[in-house]
């Protein structure tokens, strides 16, 4: 789906693909995210996580606004303009290191779909959210470090924003992927031929959360 705003109707946009016209005057800008962790330790080869499917029932709204699996709630619809991703800077008490966000974000592939079709997918490093924290910090070991600049101003936008209802399917599939191309005289094999060194391994925890960013409209019970 791809929206246009109607020119001298504001508010007012037409889905280019079925012709139906929506009226946003009744929408929020909001996001609608959810929260996938790692352990400590080598990451496996191919390791997955979810976005927007898993343990829903158990998370509470620090990780996820998201109720039903892999759906909006009856009564929602969202018109997404952005998504992203972020790792925290911290997961309760444990502080996860600059080297251990940048082997996440540098070695970490996400794609997202709708109904099973594509929307956006690509490296971590091409989702800034625009959420984040800048500036400095002197705790030994640390530094501020965030997916591209803390600004949402900054983060770039689909092209064609995306219309959820809680008719469609969405989730997230965030992969750590062996770079095992090449060989032994050439390309990622040469280059580090050992698997335990082209895989990740983390020091400390890290949860990472990604954002689908828009104007939400909600269900409303009038009495």
């Amino acid at each position: 789906m791809a929206l246009r705003p109607i020119k001298g109707e504001p508010g007012k946009f037409l889905d280019t693909v079925s012709g139906e016209i929506l009226d946003i005057s009744d929408y929020r800008e909001d996001d609608k995210y959810d929260t996938v962790a790692f352990k400590a330790g080598a990451v496996p080869e191919n390791a997955k996580a979810l976005f927007f499917a898993e343990y829903l029932g158990q998370k509470q709204l620090i990780d996820t606004n998201i109720q039903q699996l892999r759906q909006l709630s009856q009564g929602e619809e969202m018109i997404v303009d952005r998504v992203g991703i972020t790792v925290a800077s911290a997961a309760g008490n444990t502080l996860p290191t600059p080297s251990d966000i940048k082997k996440f974000v540098e070695n970490a592939f996400v794609s997202f779909t709708v109904n099973r079709l594509v929307l956006i997918e690509g490296p971590v490093l091409k989702f800034p959210s625009g959420y984040g924290l800048h500036g400095n910090t002197v705790e030994t070991g640390q530094g501020i470090v965030s997916i591209g600049t803390p600004s949402t101003a900054a983060a770039s936008k689909l092209l064609k924003t995306q219309l959820l209802t809680s008719q469609h399917q969405f989730q997230g599939v965030l992969t750590f992927q062996d770079r095992n191309w090449g060989d032994t005289n050439g390309g990622m094999i040469s280059a580090i031929p050992v698997l335990a060194d082209r895989m990740p391994t983390f020091a400390n925890p890290l949860i990472s959360k990604a954002w689908f960013h828009g104007l939400l409209k909600v269900a409303s019970t009038k009495n």
